[in-house]
């Protein structure tokens, strides 16, 4: 196709995207590009996010190595292979560029945090000290940095634990505490024929795409309860989200994120589609939708937004990372 069908194509899915929505909504999303290299677009499946803000870099871990992408979606460089750190699990950058990688080591039987240089070249490694009875144990498998702090969250444990860059427990959040389960939220996703009681235990439970946001507060999801939780840094918790398969209810809620205008973008693996609410959780517009068309997605997962308004978003199938440009009108 030439770079006039390109165009063509790519206003067309502008346009697509924008009818999905109701016409009230002021946010549009248009597609822009999957991550790439010189051989075209690179087949991440289920990767892992990480946003350098000061130099408009992007991290895509993937278990083995980390890719570096510049502004425009490219490639630049890559490390983590000669790491000798077991398998990488997520990464995080802070304001100095300096980057913190989470693997999980068999030899050692946890996990590790290994702090490296702008290069990705190792300095030292960070050891997470005085963290108390009740928060020791878990084996995290997100990392987060956010204006000083580590965030280490589990998925299955519901734990997350925050450090000092050097690794000096600062708190911890029991998020599974905090979620106040209904079991009538649960009933249906379970078993609809089932009339007993659903048992409310940790273990049948877990949460999905956590996320801490510019303000620290920290945002999650549970498919299982299709809701989407946000928790203050005074652990003040606020939940939204209706089950269904109408524009704006959840199906299976995945990742979430939000963007410095408070906007929450969650994620619906089985909806194959990007949910947008404003800061009072009221329903803006929907868009992807299962398809191997641009600006399509195929079980949307984990997502980024950097500070021009881009939404980065992991998808199954080896289908990479999507790349869509918010708009406002």
């Amino acid at each position: 196709m030439g770079r006039a069908g390109n165009i063509i194509l790519t206003l067309a899915v502008s346009v697509l995207i924008t009818l999905a929505g109701p016409a009230r909504g002021e946010m549009k999303a248009v597609y822009l590009y999957n991550l790439s290299d010189f051989s075209g677009t690179i087949p991440f499946s289920s990767a892992r996010i990480s946003i350098d803000a000061l130099r408009k870099e992007v991290y895509v871990i993937t278990g083995d190595i980390i890719r570096v992408f510049n502004a425009t979606g490219m490639e630049i460089y890559s490390f983590g292979a000669d790491l000798d750190v077991g398998i990488l699990v997520d990464a995080a950058v802070d304001e100095e560029g300096n980057i913190y990688v989470l693997s999980f080591s068999y030899e050692r039987k946890g996990p590790i945090i290994t702090f490296c240089n702008f290069r990705g070249e190792p300095l030292s490694e960070v050891t997470v000290a005085n963290v108390p009875t009740e928060f020791k144990g878990f084996i995290p498998n997100r990392l987060i940095y956010r204006n000083g702090t580590l965030y280490l969250a589990s998925d299955s444990a519901m734990m997350v634990v925050m450090t000092d860059r050097k690794g000096a427990f600062k708190a911890g959040v029991d998020l599974f505490s905090l979620m106040d389960i209904k079991p009538d939220r649960i009933s249906k996703f379970r078993n609809e024929k089932d009339s007993q009681p659903t048992e409310i235990k940790r273990e049948n439970y877990g949460i999905a795409g956590f996320y801490v946001d510019h303000e620290g507060n920290m945002l999650f999801t549970s498919p299982i309860t299709a809701l989407a939780y946000i928790v203050s840094p005074d652990l003040k918790v606020e939940s939204f989200g209706k089950r269904g398969s109408a524009p704006g209810k959840f199906a299976v809620p995945r990742g979430i994120a939000r963007d410095r205008s408070g906007n929450y973008f969650v994620s619906d693996i089985l909806k194959c589609a990007v949910m947008v609410f404003d800061r009072n959780f009221d329903f803006l517009i929907e868009f992807g939708y299962r398809g191997f068309m641009p600006g399509n997605l195929i079980g949307p997962s984990a997502m980024e937004i950097d500070d021009d308004s881009k939404l980065y978003v992991t998808q199954l199938m080896e289908r990479g990372v999507s790349v869509f440009k918010l708009t406002s009108e």
